[in-house]
């Protein structure tokens, strides 16, 4: 079934270039609902909920998971692999709430009250403001939706950071947090390697706030439909991997199409700029603007750090890592763990498992999802 369900998005691909997240949601025969967040500063934000499956055969409420992606990709991310493999579908099943966040500046998020994408204004965004903006506004707006008191939380890369960002700062939120999943957290960002920070640097360090790494429908789609033929896919596997990582033995590359279909999302150009700083810093903190607007800012000549400290969901954190993982590198991890007040470490033992395999890995389902899974039910199970 679902060999045949990629076979028709591929062939989707060919003559559509606007697949999005409730596509690929209804193509599996998983219901969909499309809703928009309003942020205290003012975007509107897209969100997809996958509220149930033919599989579940509980009636009454589900415990709410949201889901939040990494820099440059979007809900689409956690789709890609499919009912067998990707999280978001295998909680579908098991009977819980899914809630799938686009941040600000992604493709499904590009609205505001009173600004225009347009205006060089509306990038004036970081992950900070992710983190303390929307994702509070998606954590408030499931909450009051579902009648909950507390959601689990899974967070990508940067999908981490954000929520980092929001538990310490704004700490009346970990009450709200029954369990946070953190896949690669990029925090401590120190030893850093990856091909946007080595060729890209230069560039991003002087560009402007300005949407960055933007989703085109025509190019996207004619990307995805070249990267169906089997003659190119091991090339688009490597463009893919490498943009986002290294090249992985473990990578499912049969999603290598709807990748390049829905991927890159949209970035403002201050959010890779403000991870470069914590490369150069090796230290976790607000963006630096530089001394004088600093001062103006923090009234400090460099930008404080986010008081980790605060951070104390409801359990423990539990944070999933390993050894060849590039871009979040094992020691800056290990770091970040040292200065949490609870956290429980899940190292990956499998070779070469890099960024992107926490999420795209052929074993993905048995390393990763299943066991987030027994972390979600038992403490349901406990906390009833």
């Amino acid at each position: 079934m679902q060999q045949l369900t990629f076979v028709i998005l591929c062939a989707w691909l060919d003559i559509a270039s606007g697949i999005t997240s409730a596509d690929i949601i209804a193509a599996h025969n998983y219901p969909v609902e499309i809703h928009t967040v309003l942020t205290r500063d003012g975007y509107l934000l897209s969100a997809f909920r996958i509220p149930t499956s033919m599989f579940c055969m509980r009636s009454g409420p589900k415990p709410a998971v949201l889901f939040q992606h990494g820099m440059t990709a979007s809900s689409d991310t956690f789709l890609v692999n499919g009912p067998r493999d990707a999280l978001a579908f295998m909680l579908a099943d098991a009977c819980f709430d899914v809630w799938l966040s686009n941040s600000r500046g992604t493709r499904y998020s590009r609205r505001h009250v009173s600004l225009d994408p347009n205006d060089q204004a509306f990038w004036r965004f970081s992950w900070h403001e992710i983190g303390m903006e929307d994702v509070a506004a998606m954590i408030d707006y499931i909450l009051a939706r579902t009648g909950q008191r507390a959601l689990h939380y899974v967070g990508h890369s940067q999908g981490c950071t954000t929520l980092v960002v929001l538990l310490s700062m704004r700490p009346e939120y970990n009450q709200l947090i029954k369990t946070a999943i953190l896949l690669a957290p990029a925090v401590f960002m120190r030893h850093t390697s990856t091909l946007g920070q080595t060729l890209l640097r230069s560039l991003i360090m002087v560009m402007p706030d300005r949407e960055f790494m933007f989703h085109d429908k025509i190019l996207n789609g004619i990307m995805g439909s070249m990267c169906s033929r089997f003659a190119v896919r091991v090339m688009c596997s490597a463009l893919f991997m490498l943009s986002n990582g290294e090249v992985s033995d473990h990578l499912n590359r049969s999603v290598i199409p709807l990748i390049m279909a829905t991927h890159p999302a949209g970035i403002s150009s201050r959010q890779p700029k403000h991870f470069i700083q914590l490369t150069d810093s090796g230290m976790f903190r607000m963006f630096d603007f530089g001394t004088l607007a600093n001062l103006k800012i923090y009234r400090r000549a460099s930008p404080p750090d986010y008081p980790l400290h605060n951070i104390r969901p409801l359990t423990p954190v539990h944070i999933f890592y390993s050894d060849q993982d590039t871009s979040t590198n094992k020691e800056d991890i290990l770091n970040f763990a040292s200065k949490l007040p609870m956290a429980v470490m899940h190292r990956i033992k499998g070779t070469a498992w890099h960024h992107m395999d926490f999420l795209l890995a052929m074993s993905v389902a048995e390393v990763i999802n299943k066991p987030i899974i027994r972390i979600f039910e038992q403490f349901d199970q406990l906390n009833p």
